[in-house]
């Protein structure tokens, strides 16, 4: 998947949405056009993983960081991310930790279990939602685009 069109800005997709894995009507890849710089941070132990989500944020421009641990997360202190991906095996305690030092960015679990099951721990440990692994651009889009329209919305 490549990175959004540039034909894609007369149909801006900035539409709020759930963020969830069944959305059908959210933003899509080709259609995301964001309008502010955005910054994240992700969080997986699998190299694999870390690094293709990685190459997808950048495609779209968000300054992103990569660690590959709960702990190389916790340790990085004051920097605010807008989004922040967490995979299941860095922990629960780590999104706990990340929510009370970042309140105001969108946490999004990561995982490859039981996406029902992940996403109510993931959630009730202070998550905005979860993804299933391998991460579609589709849903990645959906989210970069509600956090982008929430900023202009301030």
């Amino acid at each position: 998947m490549g990175p959004p069109s540039e034909t894609a800005g007369s149909n801006d997709c900035e539409s709020v949405s759930s963020n969830s894995v069944e959305d059908e009507g959210g933003c899509t890849w080709d259609e995301l056009v964001l309008r502010n710089n955005l910054t994240a941070l992700v969080v997986d132990a699998v190299t694999e993983c870390r690094l293709t989500v990685r190459d997808l944020l950048e495609s779209a421009g968000v300054e992103t960081k990569i660690v590959g641990s709960g702990r190389e997360a916790l340790q990085l202190t004051g920097v605010h991310y807008d989004l922040i991906l967490v995979d299941r095996l860095s922990g629960l305690e780590t999104i706990r930790r990340l929510r009370q030092r970042n309140a105001g960015s969108k946490i999004i679990g990561l995982t490859s279990g039981d996406i029902e099951t992940d996403r109510v721990d993931m959630m009730n440990a202070g998550a905005d939602d979860c993804l299933k692994k391998p991460v579609s651009a589709d849903a990645l889009a959906d989210i970069l685009a509600e956090i982008d329209y929430d900023i202009n919305n301030r």
